[in-house]
């Protein structure tokens, strides 16, 4: 397997991600994505502006500036994860000119910058914290010149995760995931690390919620914004086929592989363009052969 970081790098060492069954931050899972969402996306990140929303202690921003990015720009509600990238990126001494990573809303932000404001946008883990997730998904379109890059969890999730999923479970088939519904439900909003911006009251507990679209839906509102979008290939870490029925208990979930997530259509990854601007660009290379 590609390494793209190390194991024993503070960006793996100091992450209190790394033993979670779903999407762990250790050595393996984290340089299979850098391999899926990044490596293999090489023209969306060499030599490119690129934004990343959500961006954490900046894992992802990191892998992107080795593999080649220009720049990378992060935003993130939690100022201690924020301050933690930071001095992540000194101890590597990554030049300062080289990136800025800010504490702020994504939505805001995004409506503050220009079209076409960054060559490239990452969204990894993101899209499902919003209760706007369309709204974001244009946004992120018009402020990308060229590609978003988009990470996440599916309606499958809600049936396998929370306190909800027993409840939920039984109304999730295979069939009703294949139509384009999205999946509603509440999580904790204080995290071991980070903490939800959009929180409320419930039963006494401070609660947010999570929008869990399936995919037929996501690809609906792909088709609705004009984008032209691949969903990107697990298959070379994917170690057995399975559904989200094999996910369910806590036994299933301790002796799952990283990417059975991936396997099981819980979770997609998608590069995302806009067609309108994909079609020029194709006509002004065939123009110029």
């Amino acid at each position: 397997m590609k390494i793209f970081i190390s194991p024993d790098s503070p960006f793996l060492t100091t992450d209190t991600r790394a033993n979670r069954w779903a999407i762990p931050y250790h050595s393996e899972c984290v340089n299979g994505r850098i391999d899926v969402l990044l490596n293999r996306n090489r023209g969306a990140i060499d030599g490119k502006n690129i934004l990343d929303v959500g961006s954490h202690i900046g894992t992802f921003a990191y892998a992107a500036l080795k593999l080649g990015g220009r720049f990378v720009h992060g935003i993130d509600t939690e100022e201690y994860t924020i301050e933690r990238c930071k001095n992540l990126f000194q101890g590597e001494s990554v030049l300062q000119s080289n990136y800025k990573f800010e504490v702020g809303n994504v939505f805001d932000f995004l409506e503050s910058v220009g079209e076409n404001a960054f060559d490239t946008i990452l969204c990894f883990g993101m899209l499902y914290y919003t209760t706007e997730p369309y709204r974001l998904l244009e946004l992120m379109m018009r402020t990308a010149k060229e590609t978003v890059l988009l990470d996440t969890f599916t309606a499958a999730y809600a049936a396998v995760q929370g306190k909800d999923a027993p409840s939920t479970y039984p109304h999730l088939t295979e069939d009703t995931l294949k139509l384009p519904l999205m999946v509603v439900s509440p999580t904790q909003t204080e995290k071991k690390d980070y903490r939800l911006p959009e929180s409320f009251k419930r039963k006494g507990r401070n609660l947010s919620l999570t929008t869990l679209p399936t995919r037929a839906l996501l690809e609906l509102w792909f088709e609705s914004i004009g984008l032209n979008f691949e969903q990107l290939d697990w298959s070379d870490y994917i170690t057995q086929p399975c559904t989200f029925h094999d996910v369910l208990t806590p036994a299933q979930k301790q002796s799952s592989h990283w990417a059975d997530v991936y396997s099981s259509g819980i979770r997609v990854s998608y590069s995302l363009k806009n067609l309108a601007e994909e079609l020029e660009r194709q006509d002004f290379v065939f123009s110029h052969r």
